[in-house]
């Protein structure tokens, strides 16, 4: 499309990037603390936690991590354990939200740049494309264009200061509206009526419930948060329990919370790790030299072993031609030592 239309500028979506973040986070943390974190909210068989890893729903999956789940963890964390930790945390997609919702376009580009390495450090080609490319493409427009962008990239319906939304987040509160209008199963037909009197139609509801003296929510209000202390304590009961996170336990062994797996040595470095990927992907770019393979920091030991045994599978079929009874023989070595 940027070929065709060069042009044309491609702004992400707010809303679209928030819950990609959010779910970048939960599978970073699926296999360390959040599955279990899931168990404690209640979800119990295998459809729960898959619905619960993808963040299907969006709204739960915010209430769940970034309130109940992030004051938990801030509620347990001794303050020398906090000022020594530098790894992506989930305040980043807090202070995200915070930047669209206020509009306060710094604060939102710091936390997207907190956040990028992320998407160089695991499976997320898509987004780690997107943010290098948006970030190209914020230098090469001119300042006064870019700053432009970066104040009306939301917009507040509602006029309240801190009800901004991103543009697609608007764009998808239409489309709700839109599929009230329409049957369940709706042909191209009845989308063209919905979208041609969208607003007849939602006058008329309107007055229909000022004449029945219904009277729907007021989005004028400010909006209120539940209160999740209850479900913070339990969680909080469980950590504490085996001494997740604290850094004075006795025979303290790096592994998950449940302690089924035990982690990585790449996770002890997870940000710097993160950092030279990222670093290396957009130097790679530059020079258009990307790499088909991608190599994600391994979460857990076996994922780490699973990852060296491949790059070694890899170089023997590279050095095969040169070679090849001898790849063969190592090959069946490997096996035979089930590497």
């Amino acid at each position: 499309m940027k070929n065709d239309f060069p042009w044309l500028i491609l702004i992400l979506g707010a809303l679209h990037e928030e819950m990609n973040m959010l779910k970048a986070f939960v599978e970073l943390n699926w296999d360390i603390d959040m599955k279990d974190f899931a168990h404690c909210q209640g979800y119990r068989t295998e459809n729960q936690l898959r619905f619960f890893k993808k963040c299907s729903d969006h709204h739960k999956s915010w209430d769940s991590v970034c309130n109940i789940y992030r004051h938990a963890m801030a509620s347990e964390l001794m303050w020398p354990y906090i000022i020594s930790d530098k790894n992506p945390s989930v305040e980043a997609i807090i202070n995200f939200r915070t930047g669209v919702r206020f509009n306060r376009p710094l604060l939102r580009l710091a936390a997207r740049r907190t956040f990028a390495p992320i998407w160089s450090a695991r499976r997320h080609p898509i987004y780690r494309s997107i943010e290098i490319y948006d970030e190209e493409q914020m230098l090469r427009l001119k300042p006064e264009v870019c700053n432009l962008i970066q104040e009306r990239i939301v917009t507040s319906r509602s006029k309240l200061l801190n009800q901004h939304q991103g543009h697609d987040a608007i764009l998808e509160e239409f489309n709700r509206v839109l599929k009230s209008l329409i049957p369940p199963i709706p042909s191209q037909r009845h989308w063209e009526i919905a979208a041609r009197n969208c607003t007849k139609f939602l006058k008329l509801r309107t007055n229909l419930f000022n004449l029945i003296g219904y009277s729907g929510n007021d989005t004028q209000e400010p909006r209120t948060r539940p209160n999740f202390t209850t479900e913070s304590c339990r969680f909080r009961a469980q950590i504490r329990k085996i001494q997740f996170v604290n850094p004075k336990a006795d025979n303290r062994v790096f592994q998950n919370i449940s302690g089924e797996w035990k982690l990585s040595e790449e996770m002890k470095r997870f940000s710097e790790i993160a950092h030279e990927k990222r670093i290396g992907f957009i130097k790679a770019k530059l020079n258009k030299k990307i790499s088909d393979v991608w190599h994600p920091i391994p979460i857990t030991c076996e994922d780490a072993d699973l990852q060296k045994n491949e790059n070694n599978r890899r170089q023997i079929r590279g050095c095969h031609r040169l070679n090849p009874k001898y790849c063969d023989f190592v090959i069946l070595e490997m096996e035979a030592k089930n590497i």
